[in-house]
C-alpha cells in the first residue's frame, strides 16, 4: 500500500508555493499524517473537510478539487494506479451544512455519536456555552473520548454527518490522556493542535489558517509548560474531571494560599513572585476554570494582601524619611523656626 511520504515527496517536486491549493495540499500532508502513514482515501477526504471549515476554501471548492484531483490523478499514474480515487467525494460535490439552532446541533451530534457507538458503550452530550458541543464517550473497556463538534455539518449517505470529526481527546481507564493514539484539538479559531502525550511531556504540531501554516513545533515539552495546549485540554477536563482531584488545579490553589500567607508575613521575596502567581490566576479564570469561586476569591485575598503590604512599606519609607532628615539637620529645623511671616505689603510687592 502507497504511504503518506510517497505523495509528499510527489507534491513537494512540484513547488508547492505556487499555488495556493498545492501549498495547503503539502502543509496538510506534512503536518498531521505521519510520513509512513498509509495513504487512504479518507485521509484526502479529511482534508477537504479542514479546507471546507474555511470562508477561502468554501468560496473556492470548485478550484481546490479539481486542481487536488488533478494531483491525484498525475501521482496515481506515476504509481501504476494503486490509488483508488473512486471513494473520495471531491469538494466541488460536497454540500455544507451550518445548524444555526443549538438545540438541533445537539441532536445532530447526539444521533451521530449514537451511531458510532457500539454495545456496552455510553456517552453523554454538553453544550459549551452554546458555542460548540462536547461529547464524552465510555467505551466498553472504561476509555475515554472527549470529542468537539462546532456547528458545520455536511450530508453522507442521506444523514448529517460533522463537518470535522476528529477533533478527539483520548483517555485510558485511569482519566489519563493515552500515549497510544494521537489527539486532536482546537485551539483558538482555526488553529489546531496534534500531538502525542507520554510521561507528561508532549510531542506535536500547531497548524494556523487555511494554507495550514505551521505555527509551532514542540518536541518532548513538559505538557505544564505548553499552556496553548494545556489550557484547551484543562477546558474540556472540566466537564468529567472533579477539579477538588485536578493536581494543576490543587497546585494553583496551593500557590495562592501560600503566597497570601507570606505576603502578609512581610516576606518581600513572595511579593516580588506574587505578581506571577496571579497572572496564573487570572490566565486560567479566563481560559479554563471559568467564574470558579475559590480561584476568584484567592486571588482577590491575596491582591488586598499586596495592596496592604505596599502601605505599611511606604509609610515606614516615610516616617524613615522623617527620622532620617530630622537626624542630618538639625540647624535647619532651627532656622526655620526664626523665619516670620511675609507682610501684607510684602505679599502684594
Amino acid at each position: 500500500m502507497l504511504k503518506v511520504g510517497q505523495l509528499l515527496k510527489f507534491v513537494s517536486d512540484l513547488n508547492p508555493q505556487n499555488t495556493p491549493t498545492r501549498l495547503s495540499f503539502y502543509n496538510f500532508l506534512k503536518g498531521f499524517p505521519h510520513a509512513d502513514d498509509s495513504l487512504t482515501p479518507e485521509l484526502i477526504e479529511m482534508f477537504f473537510n479542514y479546507c471546507m471549515d474555511y470562508p477561502h476554501w468554501a468560496s473556492n471548492k470548485q478550484q481546490l478539487g479539481h486542481e487536488v484531483q488533478f494531483l491525484l490523478e498525475n501521482f496515481n499514474r506515476l504509481y501504476q494506479q494503486k490509488f483508488d480515487l473512486s471513494p473520495i467525494r471531491f469538494p466541488q460535490n460536497m454540500q455544507i451544512i451550518e445548524i444555526e439552532h443549538f438545540a438541533d446541533l445537539i441532536d445532530a451530534v447526539s444521533s451521530h455519536v449514537k451511531s458510532q457507538c457500539e454495545e456496552g458503550d455510553k456517552f453523554r452530550i454538553l453544550p459549551d456555552q452554546n458555542k460548540r458541543v462536547v461529547a464524552i464517550v465510555l467505551r466498553a473497556d472504561k476509555s475515554l473520548e472527549v470529542r468537539t463538534f462546532d456547528r458545520k455539518f455536511t450530508i453522507r449517505g442521506g444523514t448529517l454527518e460533522p463537518l470535522r470529526k476528529d477533533l478527539v481527546l483520548y483517555y485510558n481507564p485511569e482519566l489519563e490522556l493515552s500515549s497510544h493514539h494521537d489527539h486532536k484539538i482546537e485551539v483558538a479559531p482555526y488553529i489546531t493542535a496534534q500531538f502525542r502525550v507520554s510521561k507528561d511531556k508532549v510531542s506535536g504540531v500547531l497548524l494556523r489558517g487555511y494554507v495550514f501554516q505551521k505555527l509551532m513545533e514542540i518536541k518532548n515539552e513538559p505538557l505544564q509548560d505548553q499552556t496553548r495546549i494545556l489550557f484547551p485540554i484543562k477546558r474540556l477536563e472540566q466537564f468529567f474531571i472533579d477539579r477538588r482531584t485536578d493536581p494543576y488545579y490543587q497546585d494553583l490553589i496551593s500557590q495562592l494560599e501560600r503566597t497570601c500567607n507570606l505576603v502578609q508575613q512581610g516576606d518581600a521575596e513572595a511579593a516580588k513572585w506574587s505578581s506571577i502567581v496571579l497572572g496564573k490566576a487570572d490566565t486560567a479564570l479566563e481560559n479554563v476554570f471559568l467564574g470558579d469561586k475559590l480561584l476568584t476569591l484567592l486571588a482577590r485575598d491575596l491582591r488586598h494582601a499586596l495592596i496592604e503590604a505596599n502601605r505599611k512599606n511606604n509609610s515606614s519609607s516615610a516616617l524613615s524619611s522623617d527620622i532620617l532628615i530630622t537626624q542630618q539637620l538639625p540647624e535647619a529645623d532651627e532656622e526655620c523656626l526664626k523665619i516670620t511671616p511675609l507682610k501684607e505689603l510684602d505679599l502684594i510687592n
